[in-house]
């Protein structure tokens, strides 16, 4: 018994990380916020990035106002990005946002304005804070030029 609950826990925890994280060439935002992921095989804050991504909550339900992309450094891709499905690779992505450590998190709009840019891990709560910000910008509710007054009222400088 034990272990069939290990295996069901094991494999409802695989089907929430692939709803979560996307996969696949083509990088949308199609009315959401994008994340960038920039990770490694090799990265154990990448690792945990995406654990607390799982089993925090509140990350986990802000996380459906995103198309989340993990983009691994070290396997070389061919992406189409946006609406003009603009051709990247995996190593022009990496030189577009001089993502030269992992994790590497780049936060976009649902206009794929570029709201800020985290090189290093993230814990929860900033992560919970930048993605409050976006999802505030798609309300209505703050401007891009709020970014900074919105981040030291959240105690994120």
């Amino acid at each position: 018994m034990k272990k069939l609950l290990l295996c069901f826990l094991l494999l409802t925890s695989s089907i929430l990380a692939s709803d979560l994280f996307k996969t696949g060439s083509e990088l949308v935002a199609k009315g959401k916020g994008v994340m960038f992921i920039f990770e490694s095989d090799t990265c154990p804050y990448c690792e945990l990035l995406k654990k607390d991504f799982k089993e925090n909550k509140e990350m986990n339900t802000l996380a459906k106002e995103f198309n989340i992309y993990l983009i691994n450094r070290e396997r070389e891709q061919d992406y189409l990005v946006g609406e003009k499905k603009k051709q990247e690779t995996t190593t022009t992505l990496r030189m577009a946002f001089a993502a030269k450590s992992t994790p590497n998190i780049v936060i976009f709009d649902k206009h794929w304005n570029r709201i800020f840019q985290v090189p290093g891990y993230a814990h929860p709560a900033q992560m919970i804070t930048f993605m409050k910000f976006v999802k505030g910008l798609h309300e209505g509710k703050y401007n891009t030029k709020d970014w900074q007054k919105f981040l030291e009222e959240n105690g994120v400088s």
